[in-house]
């Protein structure tokens, strides 16, 4: 499917974008934690119980961080590879190039530029 935003609209998917984030930043924190923890226990020979749960919480973390990327994919952006932080965001016609993009902490969406990302 071929997405396309004008800047109006492109602006009116900083709220979503924002909550998308959230939830990414949310997951990667839980998943250093339990990382961190399933080591733990590992190390110290903890009962198998344990480590299962630990690896059951881990993957179902790693799982929903992997729906995100789905998200943007269903509104037509791109994540910056370069910068993780940055979602590329069509403009008319579909092309990155002629998009904008959004940087995470901001409320505003910008023109694109090749200076901007490697994506385009």
């Amino acid at each position: 499917m071929n997405y396309s935003y004008d800047r109006d609209r492109a602006e009116q998917l900083v709220p979503l974008l924002e909550s998308i984030f959230a939830e990414v930043a949310d997951r990667r924190q839980s998943i250093r934690s339990l990382e961190r923890e399933l080591n733990k226990a590992k190390r110290e020979g903890a009962p198998r119980a344990i480590v299962g749960d630990l690896t059951a919480r881990l993957a179902n973390h790693r799982r929903e961080l992997r729906h995100t990327s789905k998200e943007f994919e269903r509104l037509g952006c791109v994540v910056d590879e370069h910068n993780p932080n940055r979602v590329i965001i069509p403009g008319k016609g579909g092309g990155l190039e002629q998009g904008y993009h959004w940087q995470a902490g901001t409320s505003e969406v910008k023109e694109n530029s090749p200076l901007d990302s490697s994506v385009f």
